[in-house]
């Protein structure tokens, strides 16, 4: 009987321990254990995106407690009609295309620069008599209408005292530059890589270039407002995964850029063809986000999308009011709202004090 009793009680104890270790091992198991978090990004090709990918490979996303799906939709148009129809939750895309699309009735906000062009993007002439960007007065000039090919012209125009109005734009896709050099149907052309290089290859001149212009043409991360809402450990997530993969790429050069290779395909075959690309751009770590989201004056955020917003209501693309603060969050890389409204209060000042003294 004593044996039996023994035996009995060293059973429903042993039980009691399990049941205990079950339920309090559930307790304390790691957030990332539990069901991920679904999230839907629109990509185009492009270098600067290529870090997304290293995150997918090295499980940034997945530690993060996301399950990212990466969907390639190359035309800017279709991803964010894709993002206003709630077929995505967020995007990659340029800062001043954004400025495009911002709807009250569909609100987003950028979280995150991922890269800035910094010679990637450039105006490059065939006609010897065009020496200066004051030279392109009167001159034809090829560009894609609309785009940030044109944005880019816009701004170096004004810099120096012209507008699109003292050239005759020619309509075209920017891989078409090169050739309609070369057959001298235009005198220069608005580009980037790999049309720019290739361009100069066949004997233009570059004039001007992206590397003249910091923080004009960047790439940023933006997501849905309502999926920042139901969803608020989202953001930060993406933050983190994201300079995790530059952190990755800055120490494992030559394995992060076969990654992204791998990832982003279409014209990057190799790791070669991405380190090509990344000449003409600076990817943004932790630092560098920082400071665009919460600097002031020209290439910052605030700057960029300021002109950006201008820029495009002059064209008519933009016909309602809309401000660079109802597109910036800055609070999820190290600023807050507030620093956006001293940004802008400061560049606005500035832009008054040089516009006093021309």
């Amino acid at each position: 009987m004593k044996t039996k009793f023994g035996f009995s009680f060293f059973m429903r104890f042993s039980s009691l321990v399990i049941l205990m270790l079950a339920t309090f091992g559930s307790l304390i198991r790691p957030s990332h254990a539990q069901t991920p978090i679904k999230i839907k990004l629109g990509y185009s090709v492009w270098v600067g995106y290529g870090p997304l990918f290293i995150a997918r490979e090295k499980g940034y996303f997945a530690d993060a407690g996301l399950d990212v799906e990466l969907v390639k939709v190359e035309d800017p148009k279709d991803r964010f009609t894709a993002l206003a129809g709630n077929q995505l939750d967020g995007l990659v895309t340029t800062l001043d295309t954004e400025s495009q699309y911002w709807r009250a009735e569909t609100p987003f906000h950028t979280i995150l620069g991922l890269d800035e062009s910094s010679g990637g993007d450039g105006i490059v002439v065939a006609n010897p008599d065009i020496k200066s960007v004051a030279d392109l007065k009167g001159k034809q000039v090829g560009v894609n209408v609309g785009s940030v090919s044109q944005f880019f012209l816009e701004y170096v125009l004004q810099e120096n005292g012209l507008s699109s109005n003292d050239l005759t734009l020619v309509k075209m896709k920017q891989g078409d530059v090169p050739a309609a050099l070369a057959a001298n149907r235009i005198d220069a052309g608005v580009t980037w890589e790999p049309h720019l290089s290739k361009s100069v290859k066949n004997g233009a001149m570059l004039l001007v270039s992206s590397k003249d212009t910091p923080g004009l043409i960047v790439d940023i991360l933006l997501l849905r407002d309502d999926v920042m809402k139901n969803n608020p450990e989202v953001a930060p997530a993406l933050v983190k995964a994201w300079n995790q993969s530059i952190d990755y790429w800055k120490a494992n050069a030559d394995d992060a850029d076969t990654i992204m290779a791998k990832g982003l395909g279409s014209f990057y075959e190799t790791a070669t063809d991405i380190k090509a690309d990344l000449a003409g751009a600076t990817l943004f770590d932790a630092d560098h986000n920082k400071t665009f989201f919460t600097g002031e004056g020209e290439g910052t955020a605030y700057s960029t999308l300021k002109f950006a917003i201008d820029f495009y209501t002059k064209l008519g693309i933009i016909t309602t009011e809309v401000k660079p603060e109802d597109m910036i969050d800055p609070s999820y890389v190290g600023g807050s709202m507030e620093d956006t409204s001293a940004t802008m209060e400061a560049t606005m000042a500035a832009t008054m004090a040089a516009t006093a003294s021309k």
